[in-house]
């Protein structure tokens, strides 16, 4: 049963809040004019998803079985395609970024793991599948309800959103400010997606995953600069990298050149399940 959560037409309010958050360009992630708009922050996703313990694994993969084929929608550089295949028959990884498929290629022949990568935008098509999952894909989304319409049918049993409380765009606001002068609107995130589910008529439900409200620090190095240039709609040049770097120090001062900046705590994550759809 469709349900629009306080009257609102939440695929409407979807698409104003991801096109208002875009002030500087009119792609969702990336450099103006790129082929690959994740060329420059590729490496640092890699880093990062090596680096660290993603808890919202866990809850990815519970109730997955065996014998299930998976699909990971924007799988970018492997940081859950590649461990959920140890719990799975297989994974089919869908992802657009040549940077990001190249680093999940070599994440997958590290590993000798059970992926297929498709080297294209969702929605496309798949081989039949048992569970669809997207991790932190769907903030940019301006479409968003062709993109969870096309998980719902491509799944045989279950979907799953891994989303933050809030967009992780929307804990850069202070450093927005100082660059630009603006106010940045912020972008949808894992509340307005449950919202939007029971519009589109889905029986969806969504759990806080305890342990993922974490600091967002960032290192003084080309990586973390250009990851920040990127997500403040910069292009990533010394130019630009030296204007970020001097509104962090403004901002957040450290206790040494080398230290991290420190951001403040990012929000908790969100895992959204609903039933797939897709036929047999």
């Amino acid at each position: 049963m469709s349900v629009r959560a306080g009257d609102i037409d939440w695929i409407d309010r979807w698409q104003q809040m991801t096109t208002a958050s875009e002030t500087r360009d009119n792609s969702s992630n990336g450099e103006v004019g790129s082929a690959d708009p994740w060329q420059h922050r590729a490496a640092r996703f890699d880093r990062v998803g090596r680096q660290s313990v993603d808890i919202g694994l866990d809850q990815l993969c519970m109730g997955v079985l065996p014998t299930d084929v998976v699909a990971d929608i924007g799988a970018g550089t492997g940081r859950h395609a590649v461990p959920m295949a140890r719990h799975c028959r297989e994974v089919v990884a869908v992802e657009p970024s040549p940077s990001m498929r190249a680093l999940l290629q070599a994440h997958i022949d590290e590993e000798g793991a059970r992926v297929t990568v498709i080297a294209e935008r969702w929605p496309c098509e798949l081989p039949p599948v048992d569970c669809v999952y997207s991790s932190h894909v769907l903030y940019g989304v301006a479409d968003a309800d062709a993109f969870l319409e096309h998980m719902t049918r491509s799944a045989r049993r279950t979907c799953k959103l891994l989303l933050g409380l809030r967009a992780p765009a929307d804990h850069l606001a202070p450093l927005w400010r100082e660059v630009h002068g603006t106010e940045r609107r912020r972008r949808p995130a894992a509340l307005e997606a449950l919202a939007l589910l029971h519009q589109l008529g889905h029986a969806a439900n969504l759990r806080i995953i305890e342990g993922t409200a974490r600091p967002m620090t960032f290192m003084p190095d080309d990586d973390d600069l250009n990851e920040l240039c990127q997500r403040l709609h910069l292009e990533p040049r010394d130019r630009e990298r030296k204007r970020v770097q001097a509104a962090l120090d403004k901002l957040f001062p450290r206790s040494s050149r080398d230290a991290p900046w420190v951001l403040g705590i990012g929000s908790a994550n969100a895992i959204i399940e609903w039933p797939g759809r897709a036929p047999g």
